[in-house]
């Protein structure tokens, strides 16, 4: 296990812990290191804010930002918002082209409103590989790989190898948090490097997230904000985190619940 993916797994047992805390000789056991090692990864985490060191061990930090909730309750929230920015992102799709959806509650959403579209849609998230399935008009790939539970999409290097073999038009990312300074984050490390490989093959790099996720910080970063092209989220981006995007060099495309798509 590479140093990381080794801290990413640190975090992890941390935060599904039931008492939020882990010895050093636990974590030892559990990841088949030596004591020593541990002590060098805490300190790292430490120093990023990620763990708080204890005599003898660490204890999580943030917890609401360290635990990946299911799909279903993702979807859940802010509903009206991701419904907004999937009719207007597939508004930015024309016939004939290549695009990848990458897993998300909000890419679903992107999915829904492609009916009528002729196009090639390549995406590593079960439910979106579903809702495409029912567009008679959609060629769907849906690539293999191991299979992540709480997410319901496909990650390791599988996923990886198809799309090195791949080229597409337009991307639609999804992201756990985005901000100009700590670009885009996630809390898995293994979804972080999908997302990269969907980058590098596609042509136009799309963020659709809702505002919400403006500011958010997770443990591992995808890719610095000024790898999208553009973003499409909701009303609530203030002004400010508009201004500091648009500085980025990225177009901000706002989703009205009472607006048209565009194109």
């Amino acid at each position: 296990m590479l140093k990381q993916e080794r801290e990413s797994e640190i975090v992890r047992l941390l935060s599904q812990s039931d008492s939020g805390v882990l010895s050093v000789a636990q974590l030892s056991r559990l990841l088949s290191v030596s004591e020593m090692t541990i002590r060098r990864d805490l300190e790292t985490l430490a120093n990023q804010g990620l763990v708080k060191r204890i005599h003898g061990g660490a204890v999580h930090v943030n917890s609401a930002l360290l635990f990946e909730r299911s799909f279903a309750e993702r979807g859940r929230e802010s509903r009206q918002a991701k419904v907004a920015i999937g009719r207007t992102a597939a508004g930015m799709v024309h016939d004939g082209q290549v695009i990848i959806l990458d897993a998300g509650t909000t890419t679903l959403e992107v999915a829904r409103h492609l009916a009528a579209r002729r196009v090639t849609a390549v995406t590593n998230a079960l439910p979106v590989a579903s809702e495409l399935s029912a567009h008679t008009e959609v060629s769907a790939i849906l690539l293999g790989g191991e299979v992540k539970g709480p997410e319901l999409c496909t990650v390791g290097p599988m996923v990886t190898e198809s799309l090195s073999r791949m080229s597409a038009d337009l991307l639609f990312l999804s992201t756990a948090g985005f901000s100009p300074d700590r670009g885009l984050t996630e809390p898995d490390l293994r979804e972080a490097e999908v997302k990269r490989a969907m980058m590098r093959v596609a042509k136009r790099v799309c963020l659709v997230a809702d505002s919400s996720k403006y500011g958010a910080v997770y443990f591992a970063q995808t890719a610095p904000i000024t790898s999208i092209h553009a973003v499409v989220t909701d009303e609530q981006l203030s002004a400010n985190q508009r201004s500091a995007l648009e500085a980025a060099g990225i177009e901000v495309i706002i989703a009205s619940p009472a607006s048209p798509s565009p194109g």
